[in-house]
């Protein structure tokens, strides 16, 4: 049995890159949808990313998992303190702008979250394969070292996660950790993790998703989609939110790499 998985992560809430993504798997015969997760704050288009998740929800598979992002908006429904997350004066702006947005909507009751998935072979998280609630970056040596040993224990061949908006795609043989452009032998490799990127704020390589294939839930070819599209209409609206000074500069930023 031959099953195509599309995964997407930090939708951000930019509207125009999700209906990008959502029209070009289209043509991919993808037969689930996983969405790691963060897919508001940041960008100015909340309701219309929430619509456009809702409506592809209603005919296609889909997967939701929690990001640290999502969990602050169900701990602002609840009125809790966050636990999990403490963001810095620009986030909590753009929490705050987005929570007066979506003042009516309640974003836990939408879809039904989870706090990670796995098909087959492969794990599915937003940040990492640690306890939820640990919004660790998997960048480093050391944690990249540690989340291949979770891997190992709990017997998955590969952890695809998102969190960083950073693609990385880091095969293990041996103990020897190298950086891949795509995974499609198990000849060389013993473990892998992918980190998805963006769709919706690109950091370092810009935007783009996975594709994942299996064949019998084992995963036998994985590659980066990027993700080209104008940034013009995300510009203008951060510019007419009226954040203060240094949280539209810090926005602004992000597309600017």
């Amino acid at each position: 049995m031959k099953t195509r998985i599309a995964v997407i992560s930090d939708i951000h809430a930019n509207a125009d890159a999700l209906s990008a993504v959502l029209n070009e798997l289209k043509s991919k015969a993808v037969d689930k949808l996983i969405v790691l997760g963060d897919i508001l704050t940041y960008g100015c288009q909340p309701i219309e990313v929430i619509n456009l998740l809702k409506k592809y929800n209603k005919i296609n598979k889909v997967v939701f998992i929690k990001g640290n992002h999502d969990q602050m908006y169900f701990d602002h429904s609840s009125n809790l303190k966050s636990q999990t997350y403490n963001p810095p004066k620009f986030v909590q702006e753009s929490l705050s702008w987005t929570m007066k947005t979506i003042r009516n909507i309640q974003l836990n009751e939408i879809f039904s979250w989870q706090n990670n998935y796995f098909y087959g072979n492969v794990f599915f998280a937003h940040a990492n394969p640690f306890k939820y609630g640990d919004w660790s970056y998997i960048e480093d040596e050391q944690k990249l070292q540690k989340s291949f040993q979770i891997l190992s224990k709990n017997d998955f061949f590969a952890g695809v996660f998102g969190h960083s908006h950073r693609q990385i795609f880091i095969c293990k043989k041996d103990d020897v950790m190298v950086e891949m452009e795509k995974f499609s032998s198990y000849d060389n490799i013993d473990q892998l993790i992918i980190n998805t990127g963006s769709v919706g704020q690109p950091r370092g390589k810009g935007l783009g998703y996975v594709v994942l294939d299996f064949d019998n839930k084992k995963l036998v070819k994985a590659g980066f989609k990027n993700l080209k599209i104008d940034f013009i209409n995300s510009i203008n609206l951060i510019k007419k939110a009226k954040f203060s000074a240094d949280t539209e500069a810090k926005l602004l930023n992000y597309f600017n790499g």
